[in-house]
């Protein structure tokens, strides 16, 4: 009986409890929880200009623009350039980021990035505008933020910088008062810079003689070639333009407020089929060497069928220094078909014109190269308007007499007395021999010294031919103008330039 009615309680309280609440056990309260948005943070890198604050205003072509208490932009900052570098991040309280988009206030779409930085190029329409710049973050629920952050700023458009590249104008030993002079065409070079950028660069005007007369081209050119010139003197003027219609400053050539480059451009026309190089620059002070040639060719050519060139160096004629472009160095000789060439003493212009040289010879022509280098300025034996495989010091004094005899290997016996030379007077210079290459023949060598020569040994080689296609190059490393002990050095230029 006790066990029936211990079941019955126990089945009582089951029922009893089960139709209770549980003091232990609240009900949990439906969630409430909705997902964070990202919220977006910017910084900026700019580079000022002019300081415009709140109640200021910038006219720009007769309009005026206000700078108010509640505009976005940065007051207080100076205005900035076109080139914008930018940088944003994000935060989510509730996930991760994943992105941005971002819009200028020039576009009509904004743009899906998942960068934190970039460097923008704003475009350029005015003196002066005003761009605002505006970024929100999106996290990984698609969620995007919906106070973007913002910045606004002032942009000037800084006008572009001209100037001419370093060393491509002739220079000035002492005084700007001085004429260079060219052949009937010239190569310009030039720099150019923008804070907005290169590529705000549209164009680089140029003019000849009259500014009213500007021509264009593209704003990437950085030099211009020009040919058919008038003779006479020139200046010529250059500026550049960027997008804005913003111009550079203007440079020319000659400039009589540039004391560093000659007050003259002067323009001389070819004339003739033969060239004289002077690139002896000590010789252009009294033309000692080069009168000598002048008289000779005067003699077999004609005073009015040959043209000069002179090159200076640092010291002496420096306004007629080799020019800056190889391009110029080809045009002065190919204007001709034989070329003398003559060096001595001191720096030349060899090294900056060989490539021009060997040209100049493969296209047919015939070049007289006189190199006579002292010790100490070594040929280049891979030059390739000649072919040189040794050279070698050959005096032992640096002093060869008089009278010393310079045997001619031409092939010809009748040829080789007629063109045979002499030392007419002391040749007082450690002068260079040379051995012709594969591609060389010899053509002159100093009389053999014997067992007591004093002031060389053997018969050291002097004259080298070499050549190029149908063009022909003859390398002597003395000086011709020492050489005329026999009065026969006109025969030679006769022979070489094929003028018997």
């Amino acid at each position: 009986m006790r066990h029936k009615v211990f079941v019955g309680v126990l089945f009582f309280l089951t029922l009893l409890m089960w139709n209770c609440e549980n003091p232990f056990t609240p009900d949990i309260p439906e969630s409430t929880y909705t997902n964070l948005p990202p919220e977006t943070h910017i910084s900026m890198i700019y580079h000022p200009d002019t300081i415009l604050t709140a109640g200021d205003y910038w006219i720009n072509d007769g309009d005026t623009i206000w700078v108010e208490e509640n505009d976005s932009l940065i007051l207080g900052l100076d205005t900035t350039v076109s080139v914008k570098e930018v940088f944003w991040w994000g935060d989510d309280p509730d996930g991760e980021v994943i992105g941005y988009y971002y819009q200028w206030s020039f576009m009509p779409e904004p743009e899906f990035t998942q960068e934190e930085s970039d460097t923008f190029y704003l475009p350029l329409r005015s003196k002066f505008d005003i761009y605002s710049f505006k970024v929100w973050a999106v996290d990984n629920d698609s969620l995007e933020d919906s106070t973007p952050a913002v910045v606004s700023f002032p942009v000037y458009n800084s006008p572009p910088v001209l100037e001419w590249k370093l060393n491509s104008l002739p220079p000035v030993a002492t005084t700007p008062n001085v004429v260079h002079q060219s052949f009937t065409h010239h190569s310009f070079f030039w720099d150019v810079y923008d804070l907005d950028g290169l590529e705000t660069i549209t164009a680089v005007y140029w003019a000849l003689d009259d500014t009213s007369k500007w021509q264009r081209i593209d704003g990437n050119q950085r030099s211009i070639f020009l040919e058919d010139l008038e003779p006479g003197n020139h200046r010529i003027f250059f500026q550049a333009e960027d997008i804005a219609g913003a111009k550079s400053n203007v440079i020319s050539f000659p400039d009589p407020d540039d004391d560093k480059i000659p007050n003259t451009w002067k323009v001389i026309e070819p004339v003739g089929d033969y060239l004289i190089v002077n690139d002896y620059a000590s010789d252009q002070l009294n033309y000692t060497h080069q009168n000598f040639y002048k008289e000779i060719f005067d003699n077999i050519i004609g005073s009015d069928q040959y043209s000069i060139w002179e090159i200076g160096d640092n010291v002496n004629n420096a306004h007629n220094s080799i020019p800056y472009s190889t391009q110029d160095i080809e045009y002065n000789l190919s204007y001709f078909k034989n070329v003398f060439w003559f060096t001595f003493r001191g720096e030349n212009s060899i090294n900056q014109s060989a490539l021009a040289l060997t040209r100049f010879v493969a296209d047919g022509g015939v070049l007289f190269m006189n190199n006579a280098m002292k010790g100490g300025t070594l040929a280049d034996t891979t030059w390739s308007f000649t072919s040189i495989d040794t050279m070698y010091f050959f005096s032992k004094t640096g002093r060869v007499l008089p009278g010393t005899n310079i045997d001619a290997f031409w092939g010809d016996p009748v040829l080789d007395s007629t063109l045979a030379l002499s030392l007419g007077s002391t040749l007082a210079d450690r002068l260079w021999a040379i051995e012709p290459g594969k591609n060389a023949v010899i053509r002159y060598r100093f009389e053999d010294a014997g067992p007591n020569g004093q002031s060389y040994n053997g018969a050291p080689g002097i004259m080298t031919e070499t050549r190029i296609n149908e063009g022909i190059c003859y390398y002597m490393t003395i000086p011709l103008y020492y050489c005329n002990g026999n009065e026969n050095v006109d025969k030679l230029f006769k022979h070489v330039f094929e003028l018997e």
